[in-house]
């Protein structure tokens, strides 16, 4: 039987409660398959497993925008790959019965189940524990307080049709002594100047654009053949915590997605160490 030990206790209420519940439903689907017979119940078990899973990845998610998680893609694209390989077995066996339902099948899934929970925790969640802290309270400091650009010789673009988010994405850019700040007005507008004559070092780019928003402007950039551009770190701003919206521009390939207003401070440091990286 699994059990939330320290060693997979992250330090946040909400994602280890979640790990705790995940973790008794894979218990609950081992105790299930000792007998074959609970098909049905087994069933249960793992669409169960693949329902709260979705839900406690759009959580923890939810938890790393706050926090400005550096690593969001890569986890995002983790949670993702781990769904589908649920949902491949959860149909290979309950819908196409593609794979037989034995002792050995069984024996088989319940160490996936387990090795997938303990390795995507340990591998990917303690990587969380500094960043869920609680900040220290500042002291001494301006809220207009950033940190400076890696090189003085970078290029930002900044992408919004709402003047009040792209007004102070460009304040924070400027402040944080980029060479050169360019903006646009439109998500096509953005996409011109990304494949125009000056290649940006970072975009920052408001989501809820019309026609072309900003998850477009992501898939854009990902798909082009030259490869500086297709590697250009993208920042996506929202102003309303969309899940629906927010994933779909971490599937086009988004470097991380963050809620508006944001902390200047914060936010400046986070772009340094994506940069730097």
């Amino acid at each position: 039987m699994l059990k939330l030990t320290d060693e997979l206790r992250i330090g946040h209420d909400l994602i280890d409660g979640d790990h705790q519940k995940l973790i008794d439903i894979i218990n609950e689907f081992q105790e299930h398959s000792r007998v074959i017979e609970n098909e049905r119940l087994m069933h249960e078990t793992l669409k169960a497993l693949l329902t709260y899973g979705r839900e406690h990845f759009e959580r923890e998610e939810a938890v790393q925008r706050s926090i400005l998680y550096p690593m969001q893609r890569k986890h995002f694209h983790e949670h993702k790959f781990i769904l589908d390989q649920i949902h491949d077995i959860a149909r290979s066996y309950f819908v196409t019965k593609s794979r037989k339902i034995n002792t050995e099948s069984i024996a088989e899934l319940n160490s996936f189940l387990k090795l997938w929970l303990v390795g995507h925790v340990k591998n990917f969640d303690t990587v969380m524990r500094d960043w869920v802290k609680p900040n220290p309270v500042r002291v001494g400091t301006s809220e207009n307080d950033v940190v400076g650009a890696p090189s003085p010789d970078m290029v930002a673009l900044i992408i919004g049709s709402n003047p009040a988010m792209r007004m102070p994405l460009i304040s924070l850019a400027s402040a944080m002594g980029f060479a050169k700040v360019e903006s646009a007005e439109s998500g096509v507008e953005g996409i011109n100047l990304v494949f125009g004559d000056t290649l940006p070092d970072l975009v920052l780019c408001e989501l809820g654009m019309e026609p072309v928003d900003g998850a477009s402007v992501v898939g854009a950039i990902r798909s082009s053949l030259n490869i500086c551009v297709a590697k250009l770190p993208v920042l996506i701003f929202s102003d309303a915590d969309n899940d629906d919206s927010i994933r779909k521009s971490m599937l086009a390939g988004a470097t991380g997605a963050f809620l508006w207003p944001f902390d200047r401070l914060a936010v400046s440091q986070f772009l340094c160490q994506i940069m730097r990286s």
